[in-house]
């Protein structure tokens, strides 16, 4: 199969994967035209292919979603996993993994938080850390007058309150499985890029519960991240939210 062939198959099969796909967004907005309002329409199909041919990435635009369709090339080892990242900069160091799928998949159905530019990059990566990857590719702004934006993050409640000593955090999910819930410490409101180990103050499955934080500083100020992992494997992250004073 030549790579002409092959781009044109990955085109054809992200016009039409759709509901098929894994998403990021726990429901979708009626997809029918509501009374005066244009329904979302899909923008051009985008393809970025790498030097030697072997990896291909195609991005599909319909308004709030993103139908993501790939071909990665292992260097070595099998993949163990492959990683969905994107950021609204195009900028390689600032990019935020969205999900984590099975090594054998080839599309992702994406869920952005707003109408604006956004850039994807996919990676596959084995047992021993080696990774191939391609990327970024862009999809353009949504201009198509689309409406009802779900945001995933609103339906994940969070309540935390401090003391001097300690943080009181308090959440109520959605009842469905996860993979991993992670919850996060930071001195300050940072992104949720970055989770480290040293700043993961709690591991669960436990969609509702709460859980209290010893605090290293009572001077000091808080802010905690919530990394959600679906069972479909996309991330849900909640924060930065502040450890407040109740009452204050």
């Amino acid at each position: 199969m030549n790579l002409t062939t092959k781009k044109l198959i990955i085109i054809i099969t992200a016009l039409l994967a759709g509901l098929a796909l894994v998403s990021s967004c726990s429901k979708e907005p009626n997809k029918g035209a509501k009374k005066g309002k244009k329904a979302p329409v899909a923008h051009k199909s985008t393809v970025l292919t790498s030097q030697d041919g072997k990896n291909t990435l195609n991005a599909v635009r319909t308004g709030q979603y993103v139908n993501l369709n790939w071909t990665i090339e292992a260097t070595g080892e099998q993949f163990d996993r492959i990683v969905i990242m994107r950021n609204a900069t195009g900028i390689d160091k600032k990019k935020e993994p969205v999900a984590i799928v099975d090594p054998n998949a080839t599309s992702y159905k994406d869920c952005l938080p707003d109408a604006n530019a956004y850039w994807y990059w996919v990676r596959g990566i084995d047992k021993k850390e080696h990774h191939s990857e391609i990327g970024p590719i862009k999809v353009e702004p949504d201009q198509q007058g689309s409406t009802g934006y779900i945001k995933p993050a609103d339906n994940y409640k969070v309540v935390i309150t401090r003391t001097d000593d300690v943080a009181t955090l308090k959440w109520e999910f959605p009842a469905e499985e996860y993979k991993l819930i992670q919850i996060a410490r930071y001195p300050k409101p940072v992104s949720a890029t970055f989770m480290e180990k040293k700043n993961i103050r709690l591991t669960t499955l436990s969609a509702k519960s709460q859980f209290v934080d010893p605090l290293p500083d009572s001077n000091d100020d808080y802010w905690y991240w919530f990394r959600i992992t679906l069972k479909s494997g996309a991330f849900i992250n909640k924060g930065p939210i502040k450890a407040e004073y109740s009452g204050r």
